[in-house]
């Protein structure tokens, strides 16, 4: 389907079909530099969040349990003393260190009639998946200093999560349904609605490297910067393809001479 137009001096002549895929690249071109400009304010917007609330004195767990946002809760500094139940811990598995599988070892410690599932950092595991570490826990009343995580979106699974019917156990992820409920009937104790993350200078932390975001908002204004240069390089192809303009330019560059 040629078409064939001309605006004053300047002609067009071109395939529809070519022209709209041509269209319909650019716009994924836009719209990959556009969600990358708010994946940059989304992280900007977490870094921030943290440096105000890393500000706020550090409370008790049982001091947040109020019916508060999870917004609210996130970040949040916490330091008790309490005590870890012997064998109450899950192991996430499939968490990566350097290339290396492990697991993160979440591990419930008693706070004012709650227990609060402490992320006591990375552990490493069997490279041939035959055993499964066993982690040593804190013994006695010892002081937990962390930070609440509250995940920004539910994990993408292959398939659903199944609740453990003991412990300790193996999980994929610590949030299935009803995660906490589950936990609160194995161990017959309320359990805070979140994980602590373990500072990672706390004498208790395994390999307990926390990242505040993944990548940092510079990453993601600097691939958009590449998607849009791709964009302004792909119209400038099209509009030279399609038009006389090129001709024109020229001539007028030699009339200049």
């Amino acid at each position: 389907m040629q078409f064939n137009r001309s605006i004053g001096p300047v002609a067009v002549a071109g395939d529809l079909r070519a022209v709209l895929a041509g269209a319909l690249l650019l716009g994924l071109l836009l719209n990959l530099g556009f969600w990358q400009l708010g994946r940059a304010s989304e992280k900007a917007a977490l870094e921030a969040r943290w440096e105000a609330r890393s500000a706020i004195p550090a409370v008790t767990p049982a001091a947040l349990v109020a019916d508060v946002p999870a917004e609210a809760l996130a970040d949040r500094a916490v330091s008790w003393q309490g005590v870890f139940r012997g064998d109450a811990y899950l192991l996430l598995d499939n968490r990566l260190h350097r290339g290396q599988v492990g697991y993160h070892v979440i591990a419930l410690a008693e706070a004012d009639g709650l227990l609060v599932p402490v992320n006591l950092g990375w552990l490493a595991g069997d490279p041939s998946r035959r055993t499964t570490p066993r982690p040593e826990l804190p013994s006695g009343t010892v002081m937990i200093d962390g930070r609440v995580y509250v995940p920004s979106a539910k994990p993408i699974m292959m398939q659903k999560p199944v609740p453990p019917d003991s412990l300790p156990a193996t999980v994929q992820t610590l949030y299935w349904d009803n995660w906490n409920d589950v936990l609160t009937a194995l161990t017959g104790t309320p359990v805070f609605p979140y994980q602590v993350r373990v500072l990672s200078d706390s004498p208790h932390a395994l390999l307990a490297e926390w990242a505040v975001v993944n990548q940092a908002p510079s990453k993601h204004i600097g691939y958009a910067v590449q998607w849009f240069a791709m964009a302004a390089v792909l119209l400038l192809i099209g509009v030279f393809r399609l038009t006389n303009l090129k001709a024109l330019l020229g001539g007028e560059e030699r009339s200049s001479l």
